[in-house]
This record gives structure tokens, C-alpha cells and sequence, in this order.
């Protein structure tokens, strides 16, 4: 498979040897039927029945999504007005009454509607759980089981039951206990687990330094990643074992762990990671930074990289005070504002392009180093939405699919990411009208209409 160009898409540093061709064609191979269709490819989860309930939960939400993309039959189940998640939306913009957050987690899943409130719906739901898999509970902690169709009772019906809670708390604790009617929001995930204190410029005067949330719902996703990677591990604990078990996501506990080492800094150190805006606290450069035409990102992993830039831009004379860059960084970050200064004025010289050959052209000489003794520092395109959707490499991955949901408004959506040349996620519908599989799911699992 190759570009247009005719270069090859998978690269060797090889190239050299006698098999590199042969090495590059099979390399060629592989990347074939990694980006081929996914029709005829064993699914990974085939066979796996997850029920998933919630009230407006996109932690739970997307868990499902995930697992559904490796072949589960996803069975969404709402009250008889659908989830309130579905009303959800960006600038109000929906599909035929669906918001755009709902829509793009509706892969692959089957819609039916289910009264939990009363003992009809309760009694059809136990029957879909006893013969199900694995049950996503996004509902508030607790409330499944006070009207006798929670984990405490599943496990004694179904024993290799998988249950995974989702919840902003968690479901052990007094503090889980006392907040479990708190509904799980992505924006109070991150202020509980401390996370808008490290982002903001503490430089903007006021009003404009104060916390700063994540741009995009990175509590909800990283909780999902989690809960779908407990789920499966469950299931291959189940499958090892017959033995189901429940899994307890607190999307509190999720955020803080996606913060790393500035958690652990406080704790170590007895001092908070205070708002350092676009510096960070290991790194320098490591940030944004403005050009002649937009932004660029400047990330320099390692001493051998910062010094690489310096001769990128001729700027040695920089590289006595800043030798033993990494010994000095976190020491005094008003001195190290000096330094940003003098890289601002090479970077404002360049366009987005220019500097991103400039590095590639430098990385490439640097390559032959192989001790990596004159460094690799990275400069990208710091893009906007469009940009990355316009991208000819998103597209020749297949990042991005374009759907017609009902009405007249397309919408491309992520596509799955892991690219396996075996057993490929995919997806096979996105379609997610109110209870609109009630028909064909109740009569495969013998449920009362």
C-alpha cells in the first residue's frame, strides 16, 4: 500500500541491509491488512452479551461504544423517554432530536426501552442480565441494587457475571455513600481530583487567571478507557475461570491518575504543583509557542534535544548557562522566562511549515548518531480541528468515518483506533432511535412486551 507520492507507508532504519526489501514488503503486508476492511476478520468479543443502564453517564456510555467496536452485542437499555444524555449537545446541534455526544457513542449498540420503576421492567431486565455477560451500570451507586437488580443479586443468579460501575464516587467509602445522588458531570470529576489547579496562566491578570477545565470531556473518556480495560480483563479472568466479579470505576479516581506524577509531586515534595501555565515542570522548551502563522508545539525530551535547537537556531552562545538544563529547571522559573524570551525570538521568524522541516532536516542528520548524543527535538503544527480532519495522514489511517444519521446534517465521527491486522475493531451501525430494537430484542430473550 502506498501513497500517492508511491513511497512506502511503513518504514524501516534497516534499509540498508540485503532484506530490506524483503523486510519492507512484509512490513507492507501487515500495514494492508491493517488498513483494509475489517469484513470477514474474527471479532475479538463475539458471542459477549453487555447490558448497559445509566442516566445521562458518558463514562458508561463510551465503555459500551468501546467493547461494541470488538464485536460485543450491545444492548442499551433506557427508560421509556430514552436517556437524558441524548439531549446533550454542542450549540444545540442534534440529529433528529439526538445530540452529537450521544450519537458518536451509539456504535454498534441495540436500543430497547425498559421501565426499571416497575416490576414488569424489572423482571424483563433480569432476564436479559441472566444471560448476559457483562452489565455497565451508570446508574447513581447503589440504586440498581435497592430494588433488587444489582450486583448483589446478579452474582448469585449469573455467578460469572462481569459488573462494572461507573460512578463519580465510586461505591464503597462514607464519602461514595453521602454522594451517591451527585450525578457524574466530566467538569466536577476534574475539580475533585485537583486538576484545574495545575492548568491556567498564572500570569493573566485578573480576572483571567483563575483555573482552567480541560477542553475537551477528558475525565469521561479516561474513565471509559479504564472501565472498558477492567471489564476485559475481567472477562479474561472469567474465561479462565468461570468466575465473574464486580468492577468499580470512581471517574474521580480515573482523573487523578491521569494526572501522574503531579499528585505524587505533592505527597513526595509536602509542597502543591503550583499553575505553571505553558511551562512544565521536568521540561523546557516543552509548550506553545506563536509564529508567523499560527502555533507551533516545541517539546524538548531530553538535554541532547534542547541543544539540538540551539543549533537549529544558531543560538549556541544560549548553551553555557543552559548546559545542565535538566539540573536547573524547576529552580527558579522566572529565570527560565529569560530563556523562553530568546526562543520566542527565533520561533516568530519561521512559518508553521518552515519549522517543522527545519527539525525533520536536522533529525535526520542526527539519526546517524545512533547514541542520539545530538538530539531529536520535536516541532509540530499546533492544528485546529479542521486542520486534523483535513489531514491526508488521519485520512490514509482511516481516523475519521462520515455518517448520515437521520435528517440532512452528515457528521464524521472518530473512527476505532487500535488498527490489528488479526482481529480489528470496527464499526458495523450507528443508529440510536428510542427503544428501536425493542422488537427483535424481545423476542431473542424472551421478554414480556
Amino acid at each position: 500500500m502506498k501513497e500517492e507520492t508511491g513511497k512506502p507507508l511503513v518504514f524501516s532504519r534497516h534499509l540498508a541491509s540485503k532484506t530490506a526489501s524483503e523486510h519492507l514488503s512484509n512490513f507492507n503486508k501487515l500495514l494492508a491488512e491493517m488498513m483494509a476492511s475489517a469484513e470477514g476478520k474474527p471479532e475479538v468479543l463475539q458471542g459477549t452479551t453487555v447490558i448497559e443502564t445509566g442516566q445521562a453517564n458518558f463514562p458508561a456510555i463510551i465503555t459500551s461504544a468501546i467493547l461494541g467496536e470488538f464485536g460485543a452485542e450491545v444492548i442499551k437499555v433506557e427508560p421509556p423517554g430514552g436517556d437524558p444524555a441524548r439531549k446533550v449537545s454542542h450549540y444545540g446541534v442534534n440529529a433528529k432530536g439526538v445530540g452529537i455526544p450521544f450519537l458518536m457513542e451509539s456504535r454498534n449498540k441495540h436500543y430497547i426501552t425498559l421501565d426499571l420503576q416497575n416490576e414488569k421492567g424489572r423482571e424483563n431486565f433480569k432476564k436479559l442480565v441472566g444471560k448476559a455477560d457483562v452489565v455497565i451500570d451508570g446508574m447513581k451507586p447503589g440504586w440498581l441494587d435497592s430494588v433488587e437488580i444489582g450486583y448483589r443479586q446478579f452474582s448469585q443468579i449469573n455467578p460469572g457475571l462481569v459488573y462494572t460501575a461507573i460512578s463519580p464516587y465510586g461505591h464503597f467509602t462514607s464519602r461514595a455513600r453521602e454522594s451517591r445522588n451527585i450525578p457524574d458531570t466530566d467538569l466536577t470529576a476534574q475539580a475533585e481530583a485537583g486538576y484545574p489547579a495545575l492548568t491556567g496562566n498564572p500570569e493573566a491578570p485578573e480576572p483571567r487567571n483563575y483555573p482552567l477545565k480541560a477542553g475537551v470531556w477528558a475525565a469521561s473518556y479516561m474513565s471509559a478507557a479504564l472501565a472498558a480495560a477492567g471489564t476485559l480483563t475481567a472477562l479474561l479472568h472469567k474465561r479462565r475461570t468461570g468466575e465473574g466479579q464486580m468492577v468499580d470505576i470512581a471517574t474521580h479516581d480515573a482523573i487523578s491518575a491521569w494526572q501522574g506524577f503531579s499528585i505524587v509531586w505533592g505527597f513526595t515534595f509536602e509542597m502543591p504543583r503550583v499553575r505553571v501555565g505553558n511551562f512544565d515542570w521536568c521540561l523546557f522548551p516543552y509548550g506553545y509557542y506563536e509564529v508567523k502563522d499560527g502555533y507551533v508545539t516545541v517539546a524538548a525530551a531530553a538535554d541532547a534535544d534542547f541543544r539540538g535547537l540551539l543549533k537549529i537556531f544558531g543560538r549556541w552562545d544560549l548553551e553555557n548557562d543552559w548546559r545542565f538544563l535538566f539540573d536547573r529547571i524547576t529552580d527558579d522559573i522566572d529565570k527560565l522566562k529569560g530563556l523562553e524570551a530568546e526562543f520566542k525570538k527565533e520561533l516568530i521568524k519561521f512559518t508553521r511549515k518552515e519549522l517543522v522541516m527545519k527539525t525533520l532536516a536536522y533529525s535526520a542528520r542526527a539519526a546517524k548518531d545512533k547514541l542520539r548524543g545530538k538530539g531529536f527535538p520535536i516541532i509540530v503544527e499546533t492544528r485546529s480541528p479542521r486542520e486534523v480532519l483535513e489531514e491526508e495522514h488521519w485520512k490514509i489511517r482511516n481516523s475519521f468515518l462520515e455518517i448520515n444519521p437521520p435528517g440532512d446534517r452528515k457528521v464524521k465521527v472518530p473512527s476505532s483506533v487500535p488498527k490489528m491486522s488479526g482481529s480489528p475493531p470496527r464499526v458495523r451501525r450507528i443508529s440510536c432511535q428510542v427503544g428501536e430494537d425493542n422488537e427483535k430484542i424481545y423476542e431473542k430473550y424472551g421478554l414480556n412486551k
